[in-house]
């Protein structure tokens, strides 16, 4: 039936690379008698076994004595989508994110002063996740709050004043000062010993 003039019909989205929607609609080539895509990785020397030979398993008996292929096997191809082609394909990629995963973890690690006489406590591990998030925490404490429009007049003030709290406490001190008991002794106390006692004031 042909399309109505009238619906516009959204293009239908690319099918990701590695999936076997993707391996099906790439160039197909013949490999002992399997028709393959052309990006298939049964490296030569290969066999592949019986249809009817454990039909849920990959068919790829490997060279070298590695045996066959455990991976589950495929409907469309009878193989695994691994050596179908599909699957991670960028290697390079992939070992860059590993590597950079080892390295913020090392750097966690020695932080956190783990080794193998000490494991750090989840407070620890929270606070440098809190460090890593640190735009997103600023944002979910000052912004948000300041610009949903769902909030009201007390509740926005609320969310001001935790977010005042959180980022300038207000700062409690506490001050001793040993002075003379008798009042004659205090005004008998000379500049020196008042300039002491004013520094000590300034210095809390």
């Amino acid at each position: 039936m042909p399309d109505h003039p009238d619906i516009v019909q959204e293009p239908s989205e690319e099918p990701r690379e590695g999936t076997l929607a993707w391996l099906q609609q790439q160039p197909h080539l013949d490999v002992q008698g399997l028709s393959v895509p052309n990006v298939h990785r049964i490296v030569d020397g290969s066999t592949l076994a019986p249809l009817d030979d454990n039909p849920g398993t990959c068919r790829v008996i490997r060279p070298n004595e590695a045996g066959r292929c455990r991976a589950p096997a495929t409907r469309r191809y009878g193989i695994c989508i691994g050596h179908a082609g599909g699957g991670m394909r960028d290697y390079a990629g992939a070992a860059q994110k590993a590597h950079a995963a080892k390295a913020r973890l090392r750097v966690r690690r020695q932080l956190l002063g783990i080794g193998p006489a000490r494991v750090g406590n989840p407070r620890q591990h929270a606070r440098l996740q809190a460090l890593e998030r640190a735009e997103a925490l600023a944002e979910a404490l000052v912004s948000a709050p300041l610009d949903d429009a769902s909030l009201g007049t007390i509740e926005r003030q609320i969310a001001v004043v935790r977010a005042l709290d959180a980022t300038f406490p207000l700062q409690q001190t506490s001050v001793e000062l040993e002075v003379p008991a008798d009042p004659g002794e205090v005004a008998g106390m000379g500049w020196q010993a008042m300039q002491q006692l004013a520094a000590r004031l300034t210095s809390t």
